[in-house]
């Protein structure tokens, strides 16, 4: 714009001098003559030519280049049709400025995007990625991005169908890049596939990280086992269902093509309030938009989850939130062919089996799953039935008594328009608001000390630390536990399920922790090892637990509450061996960690290096933290009050590691194979 006033400013300036000079030809002639002044005119004509070209070239090109590289998006991605009453979110602005802005905000609404400049947060700059020992060099063309990548359609019929073809011998291919999702923690990328299929829509098996400006190969982004199938995903059956507003992923009756569209990219306005044209049809009438903001009753015409009840609140949230499948086969045929009929307000259990961990007397949903895949509740949940992968919050809160038996919803603690993006969490309440709501006996409230033996303001004293530990993984992450639970010493001996006591009180035993739950609350003991009862849980989890554990460990390495509550200055020469972890996601967890402790603030090591650069990362660290520059963080900062635990923490009482009992822990980790369906 800047260039563009400068060439008119230029253009009107020449026009004044030349007007000022053809209109008093009497003082030009005084010093200069005819020929000179119509010379001068032409100049200026000539001039107006290259300024007008200048114009169109800088501006009107750039225009028609911006329309070109729409149109070339949206020409492969998913129809954009207002199917089923939708209208989409910018209808909803005029009247709802604040509501629309603050959802504008929000990670749901970037969910799903088109692949233009302004969306796209990877630097497609001629980066070549791996993944599976195929090649995807990411470029981009002005303001277009393109994958040169093996034929995702070849891929495809080879991973998901067995074509007897070798990987190494798919022909090599260069697709646009046409849609993204995510853009809070990373983001992946979509191309078209076959047009002979329709409207399908392949992945690019990288991802870019967006804190670390990263590529990464897919399967490094997920807790995935080796030896598992490729992560080859088509967005028109899978992410269609909970990225998108109105999707219809639109099968053919022959089976053979998708024709998809969506009413939205993203999870935007109708996801929750239902679709919005009989709503934006009846407001249009000003007569009517003043009636009903005059009586104050309700608007039929579109839903607010607000006003809902608890179950019909939460469910809204379930519609993506949530382990389900389709009530039986010829609902799974109508989703596939026009897309779900669950509306916001609607029962979503209608079309919709909603499956939980078996609870005893209740078979069926192990059993009819555990046909299909014999690993499908171990990749959902822990061993005792609590949630273990994230994003399925509804699953987790529809199996807890507060909800079951009380009011508890979604909305008791989140809220999409008075929020941070990042978590949504109601703003300015505390984090047992939403708890002393119905529990407000003075033990849970002005007494709280009685019932937590904790200090009043301390985090031990917050009700979802204790009841909604970080027991759930995802995005390299541990999350709290929607699956509202007391402390229990059992579920961490029978099951290991770490339980929230040992996940705050890192340098504490499971011995201590029982001791504590018998006393205070008159739990069951239980037999423990004699490693159970003179060793950190903590350390048991990290070094010697399975994928889950240990990723859920290293994450609380880095917790501040734990650290606050455990002292920080002894955890990295543990946490460090967690670098060299045979899982991807583990090595970044512990390193995100390291960097919290004290003199690793810098810490910069690739959690996708070779065994051998990740083995002496793990030296590194402990060489560092045994140094004489850093030896003062083993004199302060252990632990808060009072002596350190040495012999719980693997430490001898001179503050030094002991490698005997730390390598038998390693020698003793718990290799399953473990992949969490996040």
């Amino acid at each position: 714009m800047y260039v563009e006033s400068v060439l008119l400013l230029l253009l009107f300036v020449s026009t004044v001098a030349v007007f000022a000079a053809v209109s008093r030809p009497g003082r030009i002639v005084a010093y200069r003559s005819r020929r000179q002044t119509w010379n001068y005119v032409l100049g200026f004509a000539l001039m107006s030519i290259v300024v007008g070209w200048l114009r169109f070239q800088v501006f009107e090109r750039q225009t028609i280049g911006r329309e070109q590289v729409v149109d070339s998006v949206l020409v492969k991605v998913p129809h954009l049709q207002r199917r089923g009453g939708y209208v989409s979110s910018h209808r909803c602005q005029a009247c709802h400025p604040g509501e629309h802005a603050s959802w504008h905000q929000s990670f749901h609404r970037t969910m799903t995007q088109l692949a233009l400049p302004e969306n796209v947060t990877g630097e497609f700059d001629d980066t070549t990625v791996y993944s599976n020992g195929l090649a995807y060099r990411m470029f981009r063309d002005g303001e277009r991005f393109f994958c040169e990548m093996p034929d995702p359609d070849e891929v495809m019929m080879i991973v998901e169908f067995g074509k007897p073809k070798p990987l190494s011998e798919v022909p090599r291919v260069t697709r646009q890049i046409v849609m993204t999702t995510g853009s809070h923690h990373y983001q992946t990328y979509w191309v078209p596939g076959n047009e002979d299929f329709g409207k399908v829509l392949q992945t690019v098996p990288v991802v870019y990280l967006i804190a670390e400006r990263q590529w990464i190969p897919r399967e490094a982004a997920f807790m995935t086992a080796d030896g598992a199938k490729g992560m080859v995903t088509q967005w028109n059956h899978h992410c269609i269902r909970c990225h998108s507003t109105g999707g219809i992923p639109g099968l053919s009756s022959d089976g053979r093509r998708l024709d998809t569209s969506v009413g939205e990219l993203g999870i935007s306005c109708e996801a929750c309030h239902g679709p919005g044209e009989s709503h934006v049809k009846k407001h249009q009438d000003i007569f009517e938009r003043y009636k009903a903001h005059l009586d104050g009753q309700p608007d039929n015409t579109i839903v607010n989850p607000a006003r809902l009840d608890h179950r019909a609140s939460t469910q809204v949230c379930g519609q993506c939130h949530g382990v389900y499948r389709a009530s039986n086969e010829r609902e799974g045929f109508k989703y596939a062919r026009e897309g779900s009929t669950y509306r916001p307000g609607r029962d979503l259990h209608a079309t919709r089996y909603y499956i939980q961990y078996p609870r005893e007397g209740d078979p069926e949903s192990r059993f009819l799953e555990w046909q299909k895949n014999p690993t499908f509740f171990r990749e959902r949940w822990w061993n005792d039935g609590t949630i273990l992968a994230g994003g399925r919050e509804y699953t987790a809160l529809e199996a807890s008594a507060c909800y079951r038996q009380g009011t508890i919803s979604c909305l008791s603690c989140h809220s999409m328009h008075d929020s941070d993006p990042a978590d949504q969490l109601i703003r300015d309440v505390g984090p047992s608001h939403s708890c002393t709501q119905c529990h407000d006996e003075p033990r849970f409230t002005t007494a709280i000390e009685n019932h937590t033996h904790h200090v009043a303001d301390s985090s031990g004293s917050s009700c979802v630390n204790c009841h909604m530990p970080h027991t759930t993984y995802a995005l390299f992450s541990a999350i709290r536990s929607h699956q509202i639970v007391s402390p229990n010493i059992r579920r961490s001996v029978d099951h290991g399920v770490p339980n929230a006591c040992n996940l705050c009180h890192l340098d504490q035993t499971l011995s201590w922790t029982q001791d504590h739950l018998s006393q205070w609350y008159g739990q069951e003991e239980v037999t423990l090892t004699d490693e159970q009862a003179g060793t950190s849980a903590f350390l048991l989890w990290l070094l010697k637990g399975d994928a889950a554990q240990r990723a859920i460990a290293a994450w609380h390495s880095g917790w501040p509450e734990a650290q606050a509550a455990s002292g920080k200055g002894w955890l990295a020469p543990f946490v460090a061996h967690l670098l060299n972890d045979p899982y991807g996601v583990v090595r970044h967890v512990a390193q995100h960690s390291l960097r919290t402790l004290p003199g690793f603030a810098e810490l910069r090591e690739d959690f996708l290096a070779d065994a051998q650069e990740r083995a002496q990362a793990v030296v590194r660290v402990v060489e560092h933290w045994n140094s004489p520059a850093s030896r003062h963080f083993r004199g302060q900062d252990m632990l808060p009050t009072g002596p350190l635990h040495t012999q719980a923490v693997l430490l001898h009482d001179d503050g030094t590691i002991d490698h005997s009992r730390l390598l038998d822990l390693l020698k003793g980790r718990d290799d399953r194979p473990v992949t969490i369906k996040e």
